[in-house]
């Protein structure tokens, strides 16, 4: 039973990874029906900013596709390439590039351009440690929140792997605060903590189906003790 139970999660498994990577070349689809999300994204932890485009036939659900050349999407004025094994097109950039342009040529000659910048964040500089019986609010270093975007505080145990996700959905927020029922599930040890901002700004140039930009900013990841 447990060797048959592995083997049906593992087609599982495979079975979402062929979904996910499914795609379609563009020039099968109606142009005016391709849904794109432009992504920008800045490591810390890495000083790597990616700059990504995924289209999509018809919303965020569709089959991802693969534009047919002539049609192209570039960064700043360059090329991004297709990385098949994700179906989307992606640029790894040296360092901190705070903002940038997308723009998606579809094979009708339609010029779509859109602007995505980021917003940096970090942990204050003493973090820490944290109580499994005490609430605990992180002061971050950065501006305060916009209206279109967000905060999230991600923890997970060194040993025990346990994880949880916060949030601050808040507009003007310059703080986080982790709740002591959530920390009480911690065991004692350390925890990796890593802070995100983002930012999901309106589509400025889109097909009839629309699209979607994300700006991201990871702040660099610090381990805290968490403590009785």
């Amino acid at each position: 039973m447990k060797r048959l139970s592995t083997s049906l999660l593992m087609a599982s498994f495979f079975a979402l990874l062929l979904a996910s990577c499914a795609r379609e070349d563009s020039e099968n689809v109606n142009q005016d029906r391709i849904w794109a999300h432009y992504e920008l994204l800045y490591d810390a932890n890495e000083d790597i900013t990616y700059a990504r485009a995924t289209f999509r036939f018809g919303s965020v659900t569709g089959t991802k596709l693969k534009l047919t050349d002539p049609a192209e999407v570039r960064f700043n004025g360059n090329a991004l390439p297709f990385k098949s094994g994700l179906a989307y097109y992606e640029e790894d950039l040296a360092g901190y590039v705070s903002s940038g342009s997308f723009e998606y040529v579809d094979l009708n000659d339609n010029l779509y351009i859109n602007d995505a910048d980021m917003t940096t964040i970090d942990f204050p500089a003493e973090l820490g440690p944290f109580s499994q019986t005490s609430s605990y609010q992180i002061d971050w270093e950065g501006a305060t929140t916009e209206s279109d975007e967000i905060v999230t505080v991600y923890l997970n145990h060194e040993d025990t792997n346990d994880d949880k996700l916060f949030t601050e959905f808040a507009t003007n927020s310059g703080n986080i605060l982790l709740p002591a029922n959530d920390l009480s599930e911690f065991a004692l040890g350390n925890v990796k903590c890593t802070i995100e901002r983002i930012a999901t700004p309106a589509l400025q140039n889109g097909t009839d189906v629309g699209g979607l930009i994300t700006a991201r900013y990871r702040g660099l990841q610090r381990t805290v003790e968490v403590i009785e």
